[in-house]
């Protein structure tokens, strides 16, 4: 029954769900799938350098496949339906079907592993009160994921991340948590998996490294060695067959054999270069990340944290609420200490959050009036569905509107790298002439010893553009004289047909440029934020269409 709550949930969370958070939602995702499913549209430099493993996408690109079919069998059935229409609107909505799918199961795993390390730390008793209690703690996780406002924002979009975090939920509750059941198949599944999402992301490993030392601790202390001997065995045979699979699926995708986590790795975490995405403080994911991902929990987390303690048992020299902690604090510490942060980088801690957070509120609920437990949650499904359906939407209405136009010869956008999706919304090949702003990192600096010190003045396409913007369309574009003559320029980029841009650029030069020469006309506005982080996306998103084609 829960998870059945969960999924129809995510699936009305996932539908209203209309606008934009970041690139890698679509351009690390959607976007490859589709070039694969369909034939055509752009990748990101880090696919064609094989940064990137293409297991998540693969998921998505069996979608489109499913869309195709569905398509052809209406075809086949002779139905009166238009079969394009169709087409698109299962390319929009089938991917966000199975995102509700991955996140319903990622929070049902979620809630069962509260109740798991409930029974183990707290409730030994099979009493009716006993199970009633677990009742209760299952009901309270489920209400908690479920009215997180991050959850709620994040969960049902396309990002690895999402998936890295239910991968994590499922592995954590197959864990092996009391060092018994060691040979149990439930065992095998959450090794494997929790090795194949540190290969799809590298960064999970910090996770399983310390429940696994923990488990190899309490091994040692209880002098069972057979047990640590044989853990290692399992670790090693499940790590082959992940390798397999995983680049099995690489090999299908890029037509050789590549191991992505080694550049994934290299480029994070052995050059300066992901400072090339910005630098936030140290402090960032304490004051910052961790507070945004656990909404009203905090307090109760907090608590937790604190407060709570396990009963003790004779096997564990760790208990599993301490292996926990330990698991959160240890990443918390390591991800602090990268240049590079985002909130999204932490969420596989989700599960572990919610066992603190769950526990924690299960302890405060007595002490908390019956109104709040009802009024927070309340406001906060209201808040993040209305950020789910109104900040950011026209970078998502813009391109469904240029998907209906009859006909489009050529289209530009001007505007910071990836502010829109690509062909994954946009879906249509018959644009001769497509192209956006780059921003492309210096990997040429990934051997480089001065790397930190050149990445400091590289300017990459979107740079110059916003750094002169006179300068940066008189060099970049050919310009029209009086006579209608083409001004030559060090770039052969035209002026398009359609040109997309957002109304700061529209405010800070094209307004007066094109009331000066007359050569493009609006035709059609979008809003998209009333504020915005970056400025240069604030305000409403333009259509503007030429006014002569020559």
């Amino acid at each position: 029954m829960l998870f059945w709550v969960l999924l129809i949930w995510r699936i009305a969370n996932s539908l209203i769900t209309k606008t934009y958070f970041q690139a890698d939602e679509f351009w690390q995702a959607l976007e490859p799938a589709h070039r694969m499913a369909f034939g055509y549209g752009s990748l990101t430099w880090e696919w064609e350098e094989g940064l990137r493993s293409y297991a998540f996408p693969f998921i998505f690109e069996m979608v489109y496949y499913c869309a195709i079919y569905i398509k052809n069998m209406a075809q086949w059935s002779g139905l009166d339906v238009d079969l394009n229409k169709l087409e698109y609107s299962l390319v929009i909505y089938l991917p966000k079907i199975v995102m509700a799918l991955i996140a319903a199961t990622g929070e049902y795993f979620t809630c069962h592993l509260v109740k798991k390390l409930y029974q183990i730390s707290y409730e030994k008793s099979e009493s009716t009160n006993g199970r009633k209690q677990q009742v209760n703690i299952l009901k309270i996780a489920a209400v908690l994921t479920m009215t997180n406002f991050f959850n709620g924002f994040f969960i049902t979009r396309t990002f690895i991340n999402s998936f890295e975090m239910t991968l994590t939920a499922i592995s954590l509750y197959y864990w092996n948590w009391n060092g018994i059941d060691m040979d149990k198949f439930s065992f095998q599944v959450a090794l494997f998996l929790a090795i194949f999402t540190c290969l799809q992301r590298p960064s999970n490993g910090i996770i399983w490294i310390v429940l696994g030392c923990s488990l190899l601790w309490n091994l040692y202390q209880n002098k069972k060695y057979n047990s640590g001997i044989r853990l290692l065995g399992y670790v090693m045979r499940n790590l082959v067959l992940a390798l397999i699979l995983n680049c099995t699926i690489d090999y299908y995708f890029y037509q050789e054999l590549v191991f992505p986590i080694f550049k994934f790795v290299k480029f994070n975490f052995t050059t300066p270069l992901s400072q090339f995405y910005g630098v936030a403080p140290w402090h960032f994911h304490i004051f910052q990340s961790v507070p945004i991902l656990l909404g009203y929990n905090i307090l109760a987390f907090f608590y937790g944290m604190v407060m709570l303690q396990s009963k003790r048992s004779p096997f564990y020299k760790i208990s599993p609420l301490q292996t926990v902690k330990l698991s959160i604090v240890i990443n918390l510490i390591i991800y602090s200490c990268l240049p590079h942060k985002e909130f999204r980088f932490i969420y596989p801690l989700q599960p572990l959050f919610a066992v603190i957070s769950t526990l924690g509120f299960l302890k405060l609920s007595e002490f908390i009036p019956k109104v709040l437990c009802y009024a927070v949650p309340l406001v906060t499904v209201i808040l993040f569905a209305i950020v789910d359906y109104y900040h950011e939407s026209g970078s998502i209405s813009v391109v469904k509107y240029l998907h209906n136009i009859p006909e489009i010869k050529s289209l530009g956008f001007i505007m910071p790298c990836h502010s829109t999706p690509g062909q994954s919304y946009l879906h249509r090949q018959d644009i001769s002439d497509l192209w956006a702003i780059s921003c492309k990192p210096p990997l040429n600096l990934l051997e480089d010893e001065n790397a930190s010190l050149k990445l400091a003045t590289y300017m990459d396409e979107s740079d110059y553009l916003y750094d002169d913007i006179p300068s940066f369309f008189n060099k970049y574009f050919a310009d029209f004289r009086a006579d209608g003559s083409v001004i030559s320029t060090e770039f052969d980029r035209k002026w398009p047909e359609y040109l997309v841009t957002f109304e700061h650029l529209e405010d800070n030069f094209l307004k007066n440029y094109f009331k000066t020469n007359q050569l493009y006309q609006e035709e059609e506005r979008f809003f998209n934020s009333l504020s915005h982080w970056d400025s240069r996306r604030a305000g409403d998103i333009i259509i503007y269409k030429k006014t002569t084609l020559s």
